[in-house]
């Protein structure tokens, strides 16, 4: 039976690297659509979408391209920082030393120290696609490694359920910082169609092309919205990433007698609800606001998983 403490370790593992991957995302969209413009409305949304405007605010800096981009890269003291969930996902991995394959623990010592290097000197407008780039392509090794190295047991499944949750989280985080702003009592209007930035979006899911082939004539933006977050075939999808945490649940039941218990079923069945019913228009004010409802869905899964699986008993 594994112990508690290594099944969080694992669990974490997973969340933060795929919280780098999907950082590196959100900066990339970002970045190409705000067209390297030194524009504060680009880029403040991030802020908001994670809660960081006080610790923000208090580096006493502009919210433009560069300064958001180095906070959420390579500033140490921003605990959402890619540099921050590196540091933290080799960690968690060093207390699984001994559960890991060799192959997996070296790829993660050698990505941390890459993402360490990372000075803020390096971090330029020129160079912030590229660098988002490689950081994903960094966690795509990772996860690749894992896949084809790790033995299949509780550990692995942990670390999966741990990335799935936060794959779902992350891609409506990615997804609002369009829309966050429109949840305000003295605004009630449409967003209007921005075919350019669902596009944008569709390319960071990797569902571009996928999308043109489900949707190939005349789509709507609320149509790509529903691809990114509806569609059980695309990878990158909130429902897809769903699916593969409820999969993992399964697995740890049937094959290692690790129940998930009645709170962590009854988060799991609300996520489930809640994504099988979206707003009829998924636009403005109701897709943040339906977005915001599936984070907090994923909060309370997170939460009861907490109690069930790695609390201490007593």
């Amino acid at each position: 039976m594994l112990l508690s403490r290594f099944a969080e370790s694992a669990f974490w593992l997973g969340r933060y690297m795929e919280r780098v991957e999907s950082l590196a995302r959100l900066l990339w969209v970002t970045e190409a659509f705000a067209a390297d413009q030194e524009s504060d409305d680009a880029w403040a949304p991030i802020l908001s979408v994670f809660a960081d405007e006080a610790a923000f605010a208090d580096r006493g800096k502009r919210p433009n391209a560069l300064n958001v981009a180095r906070f959420y890269l390579t500033d140490r003291g921003n605990p959402n920082s890619a540099v921050s969930a590196a540091f933290m996902a080799k960690e968690n991995a060093r207390s699984l030393r001994h559960l890991l394959s060799t192959e997996a623990w070296r790829e993660i010592s050698v990505f941390n120290d890459e993402m360490a290097a990372l000075q803020k000197r390096r971090v330029s407008l020129s160079r912030l696609s590229e660098i988002c780039l490689s950081l994903r392509d960094g966690c795509y090794t990772h996860r690749g490694v894992m896949a084809a190295t790790c033995y299949r047991d509780e550990v692995w499944r942990f670390h999966q359920l741990g990335a799935a949750l936060e794959r779902a989280d992350q891609m409506t985080r990615l997804i609002d910082i369009k829309y966050f702003r429109f949840d305000r009592d003295d605004i009630d209007e449409t967003a209007p169609p921005d075919v350019a930035w669902w596009n944008t979006l569709l390319r960071s899911a990797s569902g571009y092309h996928a999308f043109q082939r489900r949707h190939s004539v005349n789509a709507d933006p609320a149509d790509a919205a529903r691809f990114v977050l509806c569609d059980p075939y695309l990878p990158l999808s909130v429902a897809n990433a769903a699916d593969a945490a409820f999969y993992q649940l399964e697995r740890l039941e049937r094959d290692f007698n690790a129940k998930p218990g009645t709170d962590v079923n009854a988060a799991a069945k609300a996520l489930d609800a809640r994504l099988a019913a979206p707003p009829a228009k998924l636009n403005g004010r109701a897709l943040h606001r339906y977005l915001d409802a599936i984070q907090q869905e994923i909060i309370a899964l997170a939460n009861a998983l907490h109690d069930r699986y790695f609390a201490p008993a007593g």
